[in-house]
C-alpha cells in the first residue's frame, strides 16, 4: 500500500485513507494473496479503539499498524474469499469468512477497503445464520475476551469474574464468554446499561456510579478491566490468592503491577490479541448458538468519518459497524 496513484495497467481497488485533514477515498493496488493466504472481498468491518490511538498518534498506536501512505485502518472483517494463494486447498472460492488482521507495527493493510489478504489460519468460515455485520463485529472483542479469560486467567467453572465496562465493546461479549467458560459473572456498568448487562447473562450487576466494586475483601478470581480504568495495584486486594488482573492497555501502571505481582501469588496481565483460526471457529460456533454481540450503529464506508466519531462518543453501547460492500 505504497502508491496512491497506481499504474492504469495495474488492478486497483477503493479504500478509505486517514490523513491529518480527514478521511478520503483513495485508489490503491488490489492485493494479491501470497503463499498460504487468501484474498477476501470485504463486506463489513468494525471500528475499534485502536483507530483512535493511531489517528491521534498515541504511543501505543505505533505498535498496532505500520505508518503507511495512504493510511488505511480497520482490523475486523467479514467477507467472501475471491482468490487463493499457493498451497491453500482447504477453502473454496466464494466461501463466506470472518476474522481480523494482526495488530502489529508491520501491518500495512486495513479492512476499510474493498479487498484484503490474510493468512488462511487467520480466518474462519462464517455460519450461515450469522450476518456479515455480526461476524465483522465479533473478532477483536471476542478473541480479546476468550484469550484473556481462558488462556491468561485459566478460568474454570465456578470462578468469580468481575468484568469492568460490561456494556462496552469488549466487556459486553466478555460477559457471554465468561458464562460459557463456567464463570460467575459480576458486570460493572452505568445505570442506563444495567438491564442490557443482565440480559447478556451477568449473574450480578454493579452500578459503577453508586456502588464500589473494588474493595479490600478478596472475592474475585479474575478482574477483567476492559476499558483499562483501574490498575493491578488498585485491584490486588479484591483478588483471591492465585487471582488474575487483566487489562487491555499497556501503560506505566501495568509495569508497576507486573513488578508487584512478582512478589505475590496473584497475577497481572496485558492482553495482546492474536488471530487464531481455532479461536475464530469457536467464536463463530458460539455466535451461531446465540452468543450476543451488541451493535451500536451501522455506517456506510463513505461515511467512515461519522463511524470513527461515534466510536469515541459517550453513550455508545456495543460495536460500530462499517458496511463496506455497496457503501461507497
Amino acid at each position: 500500500m505504497k502508491a496512491t496513484h497506481p499504474s492504469k495497467h495495474q488492478e486497483t481497488m477503493r479504500a478509505m485513507a486517514v490523513t491529518p485533514k480527514g478521511v478520503n477515498m483513495v485508489e490503491i493496488p488490489k492485493p494479491k494473496p501470497g503463499q498460504g493466504k487468501v484474498r477476501v472481498k470485504v463486506i463489513a468491518a468494525a471500528i475499534n479503539a485502536a483507530e483512535d490511538k493511531i489517528i491521534n498518534r498515541d504511543f501505543v498506536g505505533r505498535f498496532l499498524h505500520a505508518k503507511t501512505k495512504p493510511l488505511v485502518l480497520g482490523w475486523d472483517f467479514s467477507g467472501t474469499v475471491d482468490a487463493l494463494g499457493e498451497g491453500v486447498t482447504d477453502i473454496e472460492l466464494g466461501a463466506d469468512v470472518s476474522g481480523l488482521l494482526a495488530y502489529t507495527w508491520t501491518q500495512n493493510q486495513g479492512t476499510f477497503a474493498e479487498y484484503i489478504t490474510v493468512p488462511r489460519n487467520s480466518v474462519a468460515i462464517k455460519p450461515k445464520n450469522v450476518s456479515h455485520n455480526i461476524a465483522a463485529a465479533a473478532p477483536t472483542v471476542s478473541l480479546t475476551s476468550l484469550q484473556s479469560l481462558r488462556d491468561l486467567a485459566k478460568l474454570v467453572k465456578g470462578d468469580n469474574v468481575l468484568i469492568i465496562g460490561a456494556s462496552g465493546g469488549v466487556g459486553s461479549i466478555a460477559v457471554g464468554i465468561a458464562k460459557r467458560l463456567g464463570g460467575h459473572v459480576t458486570g460493572v456498568c452505568s445505570t442506563k446499561d444495567m438491564q442490557q448487562v443482565k440480559d447478556l447473562g451477568a449473574d450480578e450487576i454493579i452500578n459503577r456510579k453508586e456502588t464500589a466494586y473494588i474493595h479490600s475483601k478478596a472475592v474475585y478470581n479474575v478482574v477483567f478491566d476492559t476499558p483499562a480504568v483501574l490498575s493491578y495495584s488498585l485491584s490486588e486486594k479484591s483478588l483471591k490468592p492465585g487471582g488474575h488482573y487483566i487489562t487491555t492497555l499497556p501503560n506505566w501502571a501495568l509495569i508497576v503491577g507486573m513488578v508487584r505481582a512478582l512478589f505475590s501469588s496473584k497475577h497481572c496481565h496485558f492482553i495482546q490479541v492474536t488471530p487464531q483460526r481455532a479461536d475464530l471457529e469457536l467464536i463463530n460456533r458460539w455466535l451461531s448458538e446465540g452468543l450476543e454481540v451488541p451493535i451500536d450503529s451501522h455506517h456506510k464506508i463513505a461515511n467512515l468519518t461519522d463511524a470513527l466519531k461515534r466510536q469515541t462518543e459517550q453513550g455508545r453501547v456495543g460495536r460500530v459497524i462499517v458496511e463496506v460492500a455497496g457503501g461507497w
